[in-house]
């Protein structure tokens, strides 16, 4: 029963499909995953819209590396380091641009000819390859296992007659 009724009609439009012209909301794509800032700040009016979608990758490919590296029991320094991308050092650095006066943030020069949303990108673009290669050298590890096993059943198995046996 919709809000808008006239005549006992319900004038509610219907909520759009989901597909190439309409995605899902982010929000929905992980939908057990609990809002983290940096989805937060995604959202905040003065984040430039490059950097919105860094943003939104950042905190999607930090989610999922913390669940990959979670479902593979890998702790210490790596999944560490993801835990500190996703909930300071990503939000850090949206929170210092954010401190920049809103008329300059786009404007000024602040280090080597590059303005702050110019510098806030570079970072995310930082954290984003950290990300990356945190995720390889964990998938390194998977692929040493999966080649370990391989070559243990080709060992136990691989050498056997494969005609009929009784």
């Amino acid at each position: 029963m919709g809000f808008l009724r006239r005549g006992g009609r319900d004038l509610t439009p219907t909520p759009p499909s989901y597909g190439s012209a309409v995605p899902r909301p982010f929000s929905e794509l992980l939908s057990n995953a609990p809002s983290g800032e940096l989805e937060t700040l995604a959202r905040h009016a003065r984040v430039p819209d490059a950097a919105r979608q860094r943003i939104l990758e950042l905190d999607t490919r930090t989610l999922q590396a913390q669940q990959y590296l979670a479902d593979r029991g890998i702790t210490g320094r790596d999944a560490f380091e993801v835990v500190q991308i996703r909930e300071d050092f990503g939000p850090s650095a949206v929170h210092a641009y954010l401190g920049l006066p809103p008329t300059t943030a786009d404007t000024a020069v602040l280090q080597d000819g590059r303005t702050g949303a110019q510098l806030l990108d570079e970072e995310l673009d930082l954290l984003l390859d950290a990300v990356r290669d945190l995720l390889a050298r964990a998938g390194e590890v998977g692929q040493s296992q999966l080649r370990a096993n391989h070559r243990f059943l080709q060992q136990k198995f691989g050498g056997r007659d494969r005609g009929l046996e009784l």
